[in-house]
């Protein structure tokens, strides 16, 4: 019987925006990129105003169509349960072509970054199979 192969993906792809319902949040938009086993959405926030505290990067163009005002993308995802989001997602926003790359980059670099052995994992692994022996 062959072995079963363990799920490598931290979280199931996705590809919409929604917005949270938290004080923390502020009724802002979240462009939800993954949904963990647990049942909690991987999001990246999108804002107006960036502020000191929070590091963005300025979109070409909003994500909604019926808004005309500059967007930021936060750089730093969320992880937040999925009852604290609408129940519906935003069906006509969408990112332009020009910001495609930015946030495709944000989630490849935090992908990178979770998925990362501990430091000095192989020197530890090491040293444990030469002081077993």
């Amino acid at each position: 019987m062959a072995r079963k192969k363990k799920q490598s993906r931290k979280y199931i792809p996705m590809n919409e925006f929604r917005f949270v319902h938290k004080k923390t949040y502020a009724d802002h938009p979240q462009y939800v990129f993954g949904k963990t086993r647990s049942g909690k959405f991987k999001s990246l926030g999108l804002t107006h105003s960036p502020d000191d505290k929070h590091h963005v990067i300025k979109l070409s163009k909003n994500p909604n169509p019926n808004d005309k005002r500059t967007a930021y993308i936060g750089t730093n995802p969320h992880t937040i349960p999925e009852k604290d989001y609408e129940n519906h997602s935003k069906t006509n926003w969408e990112f332009a072509k020009e910001d495609k790359p930015i946030v495709r980059h944000i989630i490849k670099d935090y992908k990178k970054r979770t998925n990362r052995k501990p430091k000095n994992w192989y020197v530890n692994k090491k040293n444990k199979k030469h002081s077993s022996s």
